[in-house]
């Protein structure tokens, strides 16, 4: 049996945990705060917790896929159901040339009559049938392959082809705006991650009764199932090496806690580069999941009844920018909060990798800004390699 350290209680260290006791690994996860579940139970603004991103996934597989290999099926714990569309709102060039687009998800047909009402005829379903090659080649090659020590970058689909130029087949330059900016990745993001407007388009998106603190719980509740041993309030420092192979961590007392493998899921939290405005509104609602494509884009997500999350660049006030595209929800606010957003997909991600021998990263440690369903093909990618511990 494997003595395994996992750091970090967020989605990625939760199901890298449950995936590897069920292998018969003896596994404890460390996590710094007072509560285990980091950014599921949402991001701590102005004394409360708040969404962290839109409510929702996709690729329902990877959670069904989760949870049947490390126990009872999902549906013993938790559900999920459909979630509603993406608005998108896009400026045009001239007064009468914007685009207001819910964009749905799930099904090629749905996709194309809601393009088709907005625009006349449907100039996007052609282009994202195209990913559908890149993303069954990226899908195996990067996000379901673990990447170990010394090991050659994966050779993947459009590397050489920027963003903006793989939307140019895109005709019409609203629709480019809304294949370019995906919220966590802008057009100097890799362009290989354009796939995930296939997989949302094929896959949908679905929503965890209870919200990503459901989906917290369940898999505490696992946790618990598997005899996993979870430690909050322990701050970890580093990774210990003897000789250059990790084989604990160190802790912020200066003690060490041995182990034969450590997994670092404790990611960075924040860039500068971007914010997080939380506003509280009266008399005034805006879309559950929102982007605004223009010279500053702002995502935007509903958090409780009367709450919502504006990501935006550092130094732009997402409530003017929403303004200007009509939508000016500044008499409704009752209060609002800015904190520094967490970074921003700049790289392929590579969901699980070691850098070093005995250290391996997932989630946000290993790929940052990535979502939870990369999250969660790197840790099952992890622990296929690991494999199981022999009886």
């Amino acid at each position: 049996m494997a003595r395994i350290i996992v750091v970090g209680s967020g989605f990625a260290g939760l199901s890298a945990a449950a995936r590897l006791a069920k292998l018969r690994h003896q596994v404890t996860v460390l996590e710094r705060d007072g509560e285990a579940g980091g950014l599921l139970l949402g991001r701590p603004i102005g004394g409360a917790r708040w969404a962290a991103g839109p409510d929702g996934v996709t690729l329902p597989g990877v959670f069904r896929d989760l949870f049947r290999k490390s126990g009872r099926p999902m549906d013993a714990l938790i559900a999920i159901s459909p979630a509603g569309p993406r608005r998108h709102v896009v400026a045009g060039r001239w007064p009468g040339r914007g685009l207001e687009l819910d964009l749905p998800f799930g099904t090629r047909g749905a996709q194309h009559d809601a393009v088709t009402t907005a625009l006349g005829s449907d100039l996007w379903s052609p282009w994202v049938d195209e990913l559908a090659d890149p993303w069954d080649a990226v899908r195996r090659t990067v996000f379901e392959a673990a990447h170990p020590f010394g090991a050659p970058a994966p050779e993947v689909p459009l590397a050489d082809v920027s963003l903006e130029r793989l939307v140019r087949p895109v005709r019409d330059a609203r629709l480019r705006r809304v294949g370019a900016e995906l919220g966590w990745v802008d057009q100097s993001g890799p362009s290989v991650l354009a796939v995930w407007h296939y997989v949302e388009r094929n896959f949908g998106r679905w929503r965890f009764d209870g919200g990503s603190a459901g989906l917290a719980a369940a898999l505490l509740k696992r946790l618990g199932e598997r005899r996993v041993t979870v430690e909050t309030g322990v701050e970890v420092v580093e990774p210990a090496a003897a000789s250059g192979v990790v084989d604990g961590v160190v802790l912020a007392d200066g003690s060490v806690r041995e182990a034969d493998l450590v997994v670092w899921a404790a990611g960075s939290e924040t860039s500068g580069a971007r914010t997080l405005t939380a506003v509280r509104l009266d008399g005034a609602v805006a879309a559950d999941d929102l982007v605004v494509h223009g010279r500053d884009v702002v995502r935007g997500w509903r958090s409780g009844d009367d709450g919502w999350v504006l990501e935006a660049p550092t130094g732009t006030d997402p409530l003017e920018v929403l303004a200007r595209h009509g939508h000016d929800l500044r008499p409704h606010v009752t209060w609002r909060e800015s904190v520094p957003a967490p970074p921003a997909v700049s790289d392929l991600p590579l969901p699980a990798r070691s850098p070093r021998e005995g250290l391996w990263l997932v989630g946000a440690a290993a790929a940052p800004g990535a979502g939870l369903e990369i999250t969660g093909m790197g840790t099952a990618a992890l622990a296929a390699h690991l494999g199981a511990v022999p009886r």
